[in-house]
């Protein structure tokens, strides 16, 4: 168990740290476009790759996507309530509860933690949060619903294309999937890598609040999760992989809704400084209760 742990989430912070060094040392690291790489190629590829690399089940796909619409409306709940008991806007503090940063963090703990069967399981969980990130995390944020900013997403077209070929049981050519497969490895290290420089150059200008949101964040990820895990009979890989994507921490498009519609970005900026922090030094216990939940479910 200690091995598996240890090979879980020793690559995960040696990559975020390069990532963190670097930004620290002024290396010229353009985020802009590594993430617009990785958003708009590598992420479509790694779907397409993963989901028909390992002949994925629609149906276990649709299960990991509707218990992360059920982790995300319970979280929503419990900040909802929350939040306004402590006085705090909706608009600003809501938005970070919703969901984890599945795709940075998310991703390769799962890959690493359950393999290939993993990364697919928590690729039919992400495609979920991608699609509630960009339509109710935004218009929550926005206070306006905005189709433009979902339909921009590669991965929103691949999802239906994928689905598809499934169902009909298509012998897709080896070039294509060799060629997805080549862009999907962008997404893991470059996503860590990101998350690493954008740490660098975050800061932390509300402690208490950071810590506050974060140890909220958490702790109604990981109860939701337990629920859902409970009341839809996941076990196995499921459960794992459902557990460690709902108990990731806030992510990083939190702060860019909050710039753009002006949300207190310097404050969500802390959160996920904060956030991002906890979680990385929580891992191993997180991996291992994962890998628990794994055997014994």
């Amino acid at each position: 168990m200690l091995a598996q742990v240890l090979s879980t989430v020793a690559p995960i912070v040696a990559i975020v740290a390069l990532g963190y060094a670097g930004g620290r040392l002024g290396m010229r690291f353009d985020a802009e476009t590594i993430g617009g790489l990785v958003l708009k190629f590598g992420t479509p590829a790694l779907v397409f790759s993963a989901l028909m690399t390992n002949g994925s089940d629609p149906a276990v796909v649709t299960r990991m996507a509707v218990a992360a619409a059920s982790v995300t409306a319970a979280c929503a709940l419990i900040g909802i309530l929350v939040l306004k008991a402590a006085g705090l806007p909706l608009h600003t503090y809501l938005p970070p509860m919703l969901s984890g940063n599945s795709g940075n963090m998310g991703l390769p703990v799962c890959a690493l933690a359950f393999g290939d069967a993993g990364l697919a399981l928590a690729i039919g969980y992400l495609l979920t949060i991608m699609v509630s990130q960009h339509t109710l995390g935004y218009a929550i944020t926005a206070g306006r619903f905005s189709f433009r900013i979902l339909a921009r997403q590669p991965v929103v077209y691949v999802i239906p294309a994928v689905a598809l070929l499934l169902k009909m049981e298509a012998q897709v050519p080896a070039w294509i999937t060799q060629t997805a497969a080549l862009l999907g490895g962008l997404v893991i290290p470059g996503m860590l890598l990101l998350l690493g420089d954008a740490l660098a150059k975050l800061k932390v200008i509300d402690l208490r609040l950071g810590v506050g949101m974060s140890l909220l964040r958490l702790g109604a990820s990981t109860v939701a999760a337990s629920a859902v895990i409970a009341a839809f009979g996941f076990d196995g890989h499921e459960a794992g992989v459902v557990f460690l994507m709902a108990a990731m921490p806030v992510p990083i498009i939190n702060m860019v809704f909050a710039q753009w519609f002006g949300r207190s970005p310097e404050i969500i900026a802390s959160v996920i400084v904060v956030s991002t922090t906890l979680t990385l030094c929580l891992l191993p216990a997180l991996v291992a209760l994962a890998l628990r939940i794994d055997a014994f479910l």
